[in-house]
């Protein structure tokens, strides 16, 4: 059985204290540097304050912390990005699977009540459970986009979850009142 629970430092930072090695690797790869598990808990920390989700994962009797995730904002209205890590995947292979399940069932209703319409999500193309992992939440592949890490020599994969089929009507045209300048 899994638990999720609002987002606690010291929950997150058991975390990435024992980050999966390719989560630890994809999260280079993004910033082009390499970071502490210290560094990224401080990264993760500020971003997550500024999204509509920040959630842990814990399993077992214990309530061990496994894996924490998020929601932020892209700057695009009704559009949020989305990560996960998580400790050992292949350790915690059930117990992510059952969370997969759970973000898919629940992400509906959260999206609607938030007017959420589109999340977000990329991975390292090389990471051997990401994609997975984001295929079994209910997220959909739409590219590889090359140019990732220091080098440039890393490909990730976009992903994304919608909460309703893309419309096959033109927006509105826009008018505007007001006479244009000429320059």
């Amino acid at each position: 059985m899994i638990r999720v629970r609002p987002f606690d430092d010291l929950a997150a930072m058991a975390v990435f204290h024992q980050l999966d090695v390719n989560d630890h690797i994809e999260a280079e790869l993004v910033r082009g540097v390499s970071y502490s598990a210290l560094g990224l808990f401080a990264e993760w920390r500020m971003a997550q304050a500024q999204g509509p989700l920040s959630l842990i994962a814990c399993t077992g009797p214990a309530e061990r912390p496994f894996a924490l995730f998020a929601l932020g904002h892209t700057g695009q209205a009704g559009v949020a990005e989305g990560a996960l890590l998580a400790a050992h995947h292949h350790r915690h292979r059930m117990a992510l699977a059952r969370l997969a399940l759970a973000i898919r069932d629940r992400m509906p209703p959260f999206a609607a009540q938030t007017g959420i319409r589109r999340i977000e999500a990329r991975c390292w193309a090389d990471h051997p459970s990401a994609a997975r992992l984001l295929t079994a939440m209910g997220f959909v592949h739409e590219t590889d986009m090359h140019g990732f890490g220091p080098a440039g020599a890393h490909t990730f994969r976009q992903f994304a979850w919608t909460h309703t089929a893309p419309s096959t009507t033109a927006p509105p045209a826009h008018s505007d009142p007001q006479p244009q300048e000429e320059i």
